[in-house]
């Protein structure tokens, strides 16, 4: 599978604005506290995303003429994964439409691909005899963000540049 560019807002990062490091992490939503007895526990509220992107190239990432006080459509070049012994999972996040999800199963020693059929985030593997576990595949898609706007820093004769959009 080769790895799609990175869109936000609908503009493509040109390819000679770096190939870009993504990081994903867990927004918050959740606190830990002890109970009475003194057993912690974790009280979950929500789960969102904040995704941290950059790059070092020879130019601009092209993405000054957006509107940084409004959502934002992040297609992310990084994919994410699940792994499963069951035939059936839920992807964390929507997947980009112009990437298919992909399947695999461990036979073996060796993973082997498998068909996956999608309905929303919901996935069901095609399932393959002697499977151990399966894997899904996706590279994300977050509908509406919140961005920072790219810090370039032109200093060294390259553009460095780095986004952190918050999933709302």
């Amino acid at each position: 599978m080769a790895a799609p560019r990175l869109k936000l807002g609908g503009i493509e990062v040109p390819l000679h604005a770096g190939a870009p490091r993504v990081a994903y992490s867990a927004a918050g939503g959740a606190e830990d506290a002890r109970l009475s007895g003194g057993k912690l526990v974790r009280m979950r509220h929500w789960k969102k995303w904040q995704v941290t992107i950059s790059g070092t190239g020879w130019m601009a990432t092209g993405l000054d003429v957006l509107d940084w006080d409004e959502y934002q459509d992040l297609w992310c070049p990084k994919p994410k994964r699940v792994t499963t012994t069951s035939t059936e999972v839920r992807i964390q996040t929507d997947a980009r439409p112009d990437v298919p999800v992909e399947a695999h199963a461990l036979v073996g020693r060796d993973w082997v691909p498998t068909p996956v059929a999608m309905a929303g985030r919901d996935a069901t593997i095609t399932p393959v005899v002697g499977a151990q576990m399966y894997s899904v595949v996706w590279f994300p898609r977050f509908q509406q963000v919140l961005c920072v706007p790219p810090d370039e820093d032109l200093s060294a004769g390259d553009v460095a540049w780095q986004i952190v959009a918050n999933e709302i």
